[in-house]
């Protein structure tokens, strides 16, 4: 094993574009090595749009390491998001090594100053993700309460576990599995004969609800409750063991959202499904990137009170049909769910959706 290497570590400053593109040189490296060609990468751009903006809900601090005296030339890079409203008790962190780096002691240099950061903080959670290609049902993690168990590793075994980045390191510093995920894609174009089936074959279930779809920015007299939407998809949805309290979402911080989007050329297309009250029953929203030639899904709620009406494949394929009219290019959509919510699952298979990655949410509690 190569030595190990001496490690400092400073801030970065997105709004500096020459040091934030040596931040983004070591993540896009770290994500394609570690996920494959293919491995979703936010462009320097796009990214440092995000990461410029000041916002209410939540803060990311950057930082690089790199040997002493050799800043400019980095071997590590991190991302650390500070909730600033709710779950005050957490951060979520994103750890990147350089590939020609590993193994010489970078990554945990890194970990442990965010341990320390955190602490200083007054947080007593930290919450990261590691990933591995999808080779059916079952977790790789084994966390530390499993670690003296037999490896329950699906189709794989422990060989395999120890193969993946980012999995024997998270079990080395004593991480606890919270909840597996799926990352599936669809290729694009979407059939419009596909889009249309989907939507009449749900649309006798839900005949006392009014769909509404649309292209940018939440309308006016929805955004509210869209915002009431999106604080409760992290409690309603999957949580697995998950410590993770609902966001406290507002109006304002959609709008915040909506300009980040603006700077970076992404553009939204979104569908509402409204019970007889006319109040939000169901949402969605998927997000196209043209530097990608992507789209995300992002989130998908139906309310609890309201399931058993289709209304989930009802506002998919709303929405779906909003942005094929729309005629943007785009590879294929992105989507993440919980491995437990099969009945997500099953929706997106009927777009044409297949696993591709499995991602499993860790979790590290400094009380412990």
């Amino acid at each position: 094993m190569p030595d190990s290497l001496s490690v400092s570590i400073s801030r970065n400053d997105p709004a500096d574009d020459d040091a934030f593109a040596r931040w983004h040189a070591v993540y896009s490296a770290a994500r394609r090595h570690d996920r494959g060609p293919e491995a979703p990468v936010w462009s320097q751009a796009e990214l440092g749009a995000q990461l410029r903006v000041e916002r209410s809900s939540s803060r990311t601090e950057l930082y690089l390491a790199h040997r002493p005296a050799e800043e400019r030339r980095p071997i590590g890079a991190i991302a650390l998001t500070v909730p600033l409203r709710d779950n005050r008790h957490r951060v979520d962190v994103e750890l990147y090594v350089d590939p020609e780096s590993r193994r010489r002691g970078v990554g945990s240099a890194m970990l442990e100053f965010v341990r320390t950061r955190a602490r200083e903080l007054g947080r007593r959670v930290i919450a990261s993700e590691v990933f591995r290609p999808y080779e059916g049902a079952g977790r790789t993690f084994v966390d530390a309460d499993r670690a003296a168990e037999p490896a329950d590793l699906g189709t794989g075994d422990s060989r395999t576990a120890a193969l993946v980045p980012g999995i024997a390191f998270a079990e080395h510093h004593a991480f606890a599995f919270a909840i597996g995920e799926l990352r599936s894609e669809c290729p694009l174009p979407l059939e419009p004969t596909l889009i249309r089936a989907i939507a009449e074959e749900a649309q006798p279930f839900h005949e006392d609800f009014e769909l509404r779809s649309w292209s940018g920015d939440v309308p006016e007299e929805f955004v509210a409750q869209w915002a009431q939407m999106e604080g409760l998809i992290e409690t309603e949805a999957p949580t697995g063991e998950r410590e993770i309290e609902p966001s406290a979402t507002s109006a304002a911080d959609i709008r915040e959202q909506e300009a980040i989007l603006a700077a970076q050329g992404r553009t939204s297309f979104a569908a509402i499904a409204l019970d007889p009250s006319g109040d939000i029953a169901a949402y969605t929203q998927l997000v196209h990137s043209s530097a990608e030639s992507m789209v995300y899904q992002w989130g998908t709620l139906v309310r609890a009170e309201h399931r058993g009406h289709r209304l989930g494949a009802a506002v998919k394929a709303a929405a779906a049909g909003e942005f094929a009219r729309s005629e943007l290019a785009a590879r294929a959509i992105i989507t993440y769910n919980a491995e437990e919510n099969e009945h997500m699952l099953a929706i997106n298979r009927r777009l044409g959706f297949r696993p591709i990655e499995r991602l499993e949410e860790i979790e590290l509690n400094l009380d412990a």
